[in-house]
């Protein structure tokens, strides 16, 4: 099952953070408080950011936040796919494809692109991501905070 964040969830999506922001699959460090604040966010409803706790036969197994931005080069709204993360004792279940297939499926209409971000070495996800349709970009990412 795929639904939307509840109140209910904030313990839940800080300690999968945790996991996902020290996992391979992030190449950086991320301040903690960030949790509390992305969880806000994403239960105020505001239009920028969407979540996902994934759920595998009634239990919570994962989640899934998105944010939104439009694009000149493709001439519509993005949807960036930011973060993904199903716990390893579900991973292989199909849970991440059904997501995806979901995100696809209802936010078509609304978007031009769909986006994410994978390391390299991440080679499941990778494959995952090609099977379902996506193509790598040629640009190196930059950023600077401030």
């Amino acid at each position: 099952m795929i639904r939307q964040f509840t109140p209910q969830d904030r313990q839940f999506y800080i300690e999968c953070s945790k996991m996902f922001f020290s996992s391979p699959a992030v190449v950086h460090d991320v301040d903690p408080a960030n949790f509390e604040t992305t969880f806000d966010m994403l239960i105020s409803k505001n239009p920028s950011v969407d979540g996902f706790i994934l759920e595998y036969q009634g239990e919570k197994a994962g989640y899934f936040i998105a944010s939104f931005a439009y694009s000149n080069e493709v001439g519509g709204m993005v949807m960036w796919c930011e973060e993904l993360f199903v716990l390893p004792q579900y991973r292989g279940k199909g849970i991440a494809s059904a997501l995806l297939e979901y995100v696809k499926a209802n936010y078509s209409a609304k978007v031009k692109r769909f986006r994410l971000e994978v390391t390299k070495s991440n080679a499941r996800a990778v494959r995952l991501y090609t099977k379902l349709g996506f193509q790598e970009l040629q640009y190196l990412q930059m950023h600077i905070d401030n």
